[in-house]
């Protein structure tokens, strides 16, 4: 079992920080400023709800599959390292692809590719910290994985604003080679069969699903057009630019929020602080469609950011509670990661269709904004329904080597 010491769960969650790089950088500015400039660009918004929701469905279809045939080669003696550098290697060959194409078609081949790797890697890494972290513990491990995320999601908006879309690709897949190194230091050790090792129930799990859903909802309608919002409504200089410095402000909201509630969520329930995180998101959401001025923003930003650090840790931890047995911790963190996948599906697509009624003019993300409110109101009310589980045992997974002898210390 590693430690709570900061080199143990650093180098543990290091591996978020890519994959929330290459995902805040990609769908909120890369793809819709690339798109923007492809001879096809007149119907971007369509062209953008429907790659959005395509690339979502490889994150809900791919990993509760692989995430079987991890937890299977698991318990036969093997590691989830190898899927997790195979995802990556598939992720980086997508995103350099993506930075060399010119026109719709193979664009959205290398960003399917891309989807693809990032969804192998995912489905065997989130397997790693409740293997390898005391229960006890992984409020405070999810504490480290909502900072990790933060900072990558931060990284990823900066470059992304400040860079033309094919350089973000290129860096997006820098920063995953270089994630790939962390993983390969990753001890994992020996896998001892944890015998059905009971953690929650099927009802949890529906609960958290479901919260987790609603409240996705409403991220991703705000973040997959807040550029759109820009460029339509508010007919700044450079969408890009606001979108990035909105999103900047958002996160720097988190961070601050995201690993100290993560601690706390080991010493009191963890839905009561899900519960309370919803409501500062809820009022930037309508706060944004009640009076989207540009002065105001930036207290929409932050009160969002205060909401979504708590809800990005303790949702987290939430979910590996929620995890009915160890032994197929990876399929069933594939299956909850479809709360995550499923909104990137079907929240495009009704932005979109509201969007399209309207005109894309001023009422329209005013709608997609009064929706998103309400469905963070919903999660944050949902969530509460979780019911108190009995405390799990210690998963049964022995370290093959020292920590220090992994760091070379």
């Amino acid at each position: 079992m590693l430690s709570r010491g900061v080199r143990d769960q650093s180098l543990l969650n290091a591996y978020w920080f890519p994959l929330n790089f290459q995902g805040s950088a990609l769908i909120t500015i890369a793809v819709p400023a690339a798109l923007l400039k492809f001879p096809t660009a007149a119907g971007h918004v369509q062209q953008l709800a429907i790659l959005a929701s395509v690339l979502a469905a490889i994150s809900i279809f791919v990993p509760p599959p692989l995430g079987v045939l991890s937890d299977h080669l698991r318990r036969r003696g093997g590691h989830r390292r190898p899927f997790i550098l195979l995802g990556a290697a598939l992720n980086v060959a997508g995103l350099v692809w993506a930075a060399y194409t010119h026109s719709l078609w193979p664009f959205s081949a290398a960003l399917f590719f891309a989807a693809v790797g990032q969804s192998v890697s995912t489905a065997a890494y989130q397997a790693l910290i409740p293997e390898v972290v005391p229960p006890e513990n992984w409020g405070t491990s999810a504490g480290y994985y909502g900072v990790a995320s933060l900072l990558g999601a931060v990284g990823g908006l900066v470059v992304a604003g400040l860079a033309s879309p094919e350089a973000t690709f290129v860096w997006a897949a820098v920063v995953v080679a270089l994630g790939g190194i962390t993983v390969a230091l990753t001890p994992e050790g020996r896998y001892v069969e944890p015998e059905h090792v009971h953690v929650s129930d099927w009802h949890n799990f529906f609960v958290v699903f479901t919260s987790r859903f609603l409240t996705l909802t409403g991220l991703t309608l705000l973040s997959t057009f807040v550029l759109y919002f820009f460029n339509d409504v508010e007919k700044v200089d450079s969408p890009k630019v606001s979108t990035m410095v909105f999103g900047v402000l958002a996160l720097v909201g988190a961070i601050v929020t995201a690993f100290w509630a993560g601690v706390l969520s080991d010493r009191v329930p963890r839905k009561f602080i899900l519960a309370i995180a919803g409501i500062p998101m809820a009022l930037a959401a309508l706060g944004f469609a009640v009076a989207p001025q540009q002065q105001y923003l930036i207290y929409y930003a932050l009160s969002f950011g205060l909401g979504y650090g708590a809800f990005t840790s303790v949702g987290w931890a939430i979910a590996i509670d929620s995890v009915p047995q160890m032994r197929d911790v990876a399929r069933d963190l594939g299956i909850w990661g479809m709360a995550s996948g499923l909104p990137l599906v079907i929240a495009p697509i009704i932005g979109g269709w509201l969007l399209a009624r309207y005109g894309n003019t001023l009422p329209g993300y005013q709608m997609v904004f009064m929706l998103a409110g309400l469905t963070f109101v919903l999660g944050a009310v949902s969530v509460l329904l979780v019911r108190p589980a009995a405390k799990p045992r210690a998963v049964q997974v022995e370290r093959s080597e020292p920590m220090d002898r992994v760091l070379g210390a």
